[in-house]
């Protein structure tokens, strides 16, 4: 395995584990998204999503979003809370 597919393996095994602390973004979230100047209508991309803390928040503020990350674990934790309001 070349040094930059090491590299991508290890940060997906640990960023797998940062679903509990999904809470404490939660606040900067809803900062961040008003800082960036988010309305309803704009096309968003989050990259480097995790569990979509971010991506949620400019949704429910009417953008459309699209939510990247290389990890498989934190996409589905994201997919999970966008479908169910988390």
């Amino acid at each position: 395995m070349n040094t930059l597919a090491q590299f991508k393996q290890m940060q997906k095994e640990g960023w797998a584990r940062f679903g509990p602390l999904e809470i404490i973004t939660t606040p900067a979230a809803a900062q961040l998204v008003r800082h960036a100047g988010v309305k309803p209508g704009m096309r968003v991309l989050d990259v480097g999503c995790g569990t979509g803390v971010v991506a949620i928040t400019a949704a429910r503020s009417g953008a459309v979003v699209t939510g990247a990350d290389l990890t498989p674990e934190l996409l589905q934790r994201a997919r999970q809370c966008a479908n169910c309001g988390c």
